[in-house]
């Protein structure tokens, strides 16, 4: 009975060492079937293309080319034409580093069911490109063109295929703005204008409203900016209809942008926002559409927030003084009822240098108190409280000699500013105190 036993295990053994002899006989014939290449195999110029199509998985998409790119399903999609020719960039020169001769089993390779088939018509021809299994040694694809080879792509197109129909949307895109006027309509009016010669204390200022009212240029810059920095990619429709537009609140904006660009162009930018009852549960919505566009986008209620911030009290100066202190040549503080007056000129050296009452003065935690001087909140409500401090600037402008500045006081925290006679603004008390401070550190000596 064991030397039967005896017998059996021998024969199993040998039973293996031939299945392993066998192994390594047709990884062998497998080994030389695979020989390096180095060519181009695939060569489909892009401009004779009129039809591509592909599957990817669940994805399965076709495009058909007359004079322009179009999706079968619907005509109306705005193809990227750009990004359609990138997709058929692969198949212009397609190399492969190696190549497999006279293929039997194409499920070794992941083609039997490949993870991309891709259908190319060119003229009369059309060609079928399978994707097959990724090499993992040798990081390269396994590609099939139906003539009996494997080939290891030197690029892999699945790269390229690997996209959604979102994915091929030509988008809109709001250009760079370069307004020489803008108006904004709806829930803010505003209407504004470019100049290279404005009249106003600042000489960098550019944007005046129609009443020559000037803006900031930074804050004007800084809001086009934001605009302009828009992703638009979340669309809701690429086609839309009138009630469509009415349904989001497109026939009839909440707010409307218009820019005249300098080169004479117009672009009309549209937003909606559209808020739900308190007790609705339901959350705040908006849109927005470049033009006549068809392409309608989401738009997040913080984006259209920050947007809608284009009135003239966002865009206006909130300095006080907006004149740089360089430029100012005489200065009178009236105090408790007494006035100084700070005079400007040169020393016996030709520095610039500050007097005040004949006696050379540091004029710089004065410069600062001053140029700290900012609205809290723009109003036009006459101040009711008393007179804190007042201030005369004197420039060698014939435009604006002069700019006369009163601080009144409104509460514990706030006063009252005066620019001219006008009311403009609310200011912090604290930015008050520290200008009588260093007035009286001046004066007092």
């Amino acid at each position: 009975m064991k030397r039967y036993k005896r017998v059996f295990i021998l024969l199993g053994v040998l039973v293996i060492l031939v299945a392993a002899a066998f192994g390594v006989s047709h990884m062998r014939q497998r080994r030389e079937a695979i020989r390096t290449f180095g060519e181009t195999f695939l060569a489909i110029p892009s401009d004779t293309v009129t039809a591509l199509d592909w599957t990817n998985g669940d994805t399965s998409l076709a495009f058909r080319k007359d004079g322009t790119w179009h999706w079968t399903e619907d005509e109306a999609f705005p193809v990227d034409q750009q990004k359609l020719s990138k997709l058929l960039a692969p198949f212009e020169d397609m190399a492969a580093a190696f190549v497999i001769d006279d293929v039997t089993d194409y499920g070794q390779y992941g083609l039997d069911d490949p993870a991309c088939t891709i259908h190319l018509t060119a003229g009369e021809t059309v060609t079928t490109v399978k994707l097959g299994a990724y090499s993992s040694l040798d990081q390269q694809r396994y590609v099939d063109i139906g003539d009996g080879r494997v080939y290891l792509a030197a690029d892999d197109p699945m790269d390229a295929y690997d996209v959604e129909l979102a994915g091929l949307i030509e988008h809109d895109a709001i250009p760079a703005l370069d307004p020489a006027a803008f108006t904004a309509s709806g829930e803010v009016e505003l209407s504004a204008r470019y100049t290279e010669d404005g009249d106003s204390y600042c000489d960098e200022d550019r944007y005046f409203t129609p009443d020559g009212l000037p803006m900031d240029t930074d804050l004007v810059r800084a809001w086009l900016d934001r605009l302009e920095g828009l992703t638009l990619t979340d669309y809701v429709t690429y086609n839309a209809t009138a009630e469509e537009l009415a349904s989001w609140g497109l026939d009839s904006p909440s707010l409307t942008l218009a820019f005249t660009q300098k080169d004479g162009e117009t672009v009309t930018i549209s937003l909606s926002e559209l808020v739900p009852p308190e007790d609705s549960g339901e959350e705040t919505t908006a849109y927005i559409r470049v033009g006549d566009s068809p392409l309608v986008y989401a738009l997040s209620p913080d984006d259209y927030a920050l947007l809608a911030r284009c009135g003239y009290d966002d865009l206006r100066h909130r300095e006080l003084v907006t004149a740089p202190f360089d430029t100012v040549t005489g200065l009178t503080v009236t105090l408790e009822g007494e006035s100084r007056a700070f005079e400007k000129g040169e020393n016996s050296d030709g520095e610039t240098v500050w007097t005040l009452d004949g006696q050379e003065t540091p004029m710089t935690s004065l410069e600062a108190a001053i140029e700290a001087l900012s609205a809290h909140e723009f109003t036009d409500q006459e101040p009711s409280g008393k007179l804190e401090i007042a201030l005369t600037l004197n420039f060698d402008s014939e435009a604006h000699p002069t700019l006369t500045l009163e601080l009144y006081r409104l509460d514990g925290s706030l006063c009252t500013a005066k620019v001219n006679g006008q009311t403009v603004a609310t200011v912090s008390r604290s930015t008050v105190v520290t200008l009588i401070e260093a007035v009286n550190a001046l004066v007092l000596g």
